[in-house]
């Protein structure tokens, strides 16, 4: 039980959890919401480009959402931000 207890982070941690997410937010967001806005707006796009555009988006949202939750709920936000480097490394190639 005692380890149940036990903080995930330590305090000095969550600020850079916070930031990392708050980065991954800024970057999917606009990215996101740039795919979707140009595949709707051209008539020969593909939907599959709409549909990643809209999830990119929605990525991004979850992020900002986790950025509260960082002091709360610190397990939560470092699954969030484990994520959030996931998508950042490898589908955006940046370190």
């Amino acid at each position: 039980m005692a380890q149940l207890r036990e903080a995930a982070v330590v305090p000095g941690e969550r600020e850079q959890l916070e930031h990392l997410l708050l980065d991954a937010a800024r970057v999917v967001l606009p990215l996101g919401a740039a795919a979707a806005i140009s595949a709707v707006g051209n008539h020969g796009a593909n939907a599959a480009l709409a549909f990643l555009g809209l999830l990119l988006w929605l990525f991004g949202v979850c992020f900002l959402s986790l950025v509260p939750a960082a002091g709360r709920f610190p397990r939560a936000a470092l699954v969030g931000a484990t994520m959030a480097n996931a998508v950042l490394k490898h589908c955006f190639a940046l370190t």
